[in-house]
């Protein structure tokens, strides 16, 4: 239904007041996320980057160490001690381990920023999921509970429209009014009856939870009914019985 087709229904205090009804009856289950904050996303990443770099920069030193060990036996066994060649040619190798993890810690850097932008742009692509989600179901309850408030407007039209029958005029006039009357009593009967089926009980002559509950095309076939048995059953609906043994009762026994 269009907004135009919809415009006629505004304004009415008897549809708003079931629409308003019928809305709650509909309302969605809606989803929920929390995105990941920036310093939770970093602890994740790092505890997956780091132990990789580490293990990369222990690699370096430990062959540093190596190096330098080495350095010193040769300069031992040539009678060089510790001369100043051998400690220069060990400053030039701790210089270049000290830059080599210098890079890796450059590119663990690097690697963390990328995978942390990436991760975020992620959390808000699944926060705006979650909001089109819940916008969609939002908008297809307004829409059911909009075509529920209908069906069951109309039937409140119609009930009202017997009653102000009923009450006026004689003669044949008063036996037509009486079919009329007797009609509406049937299809109230009817969607009660189909309520109660469902396990909606509700004391209500216009049937509400049946024509809130039930699907359009359903409460269209149930209102348009002729079918009598279902008085009993409206009979017993209005009984002492309470809500459970209701819901035991089948529309087989009812004949």
């Amino acid at each position: 239904m269009n907004e135009q087709e919809k415009q006629k229904y505004y304004g009415n205090e008897a549809f708003e007041t079931i629409y308003q009804k019928a809305k709650k009856d509909y309302a969605p289950r809606l989803a929920s996320f929390t995105p990941l904050d920036e310093g939770t996303l970093v602890q994740r990443i790092g505890a997956a980057l780091r132990p990789m770099y580490d293990k990369a920069i222990a690699a370096i030193f430990r062959e540093n160490r190596r190096a330098n060990a080495e350095l010193d036996a040769d300069a031992l066994s040539r009678g060089m001690g510790s001369s100043t060649f051998v400690t220069d040619v060990k400053r030039r190798q701790n210089s270049a381990a000290v830059d080599d993890m210098m890079e890796l810690e450059s590119d663990y850097g690097a690697q963390l920023a990328d995978q942390l932008y990436k991760a975020m742009e992620g959390e808000r692509d699944r926060e705006l999921e979650v909001e089109k989600f819940n916008a969609q179901q939002m908008n297809r309850a307004s829409e059911q509970a909009f075509e529920a408030a209908k069906v069951l407007y109309a039937a409140y039209l119609e009930a009202k429209a017997a009653q102000g029958a009923g009450g006026s005029g004689g003669g044949s006039g008063s036996s037509q009014q009486k079919t009329a009357a007797s009609a509406q009593e049937v299809k109230n009967s009817l969607a009660q009856a189909v309520a109660a089926a469902r396990g909606q009980v509700e004391q209500n002559p216009n049937g509400s939870a049946f024509y809130n509950g039930g699907e359009p095309e359903d409460v269209r076939r149930v209102i348009g009914s002729d079918l009598p048995k279902y008085v009993k059953l409206r009979a017993e609906m209005s009984s002492s019985r309470i809500p459970d043994k209701l819901r035991r009762l089948q529309l087989a026994d009812v004949k």
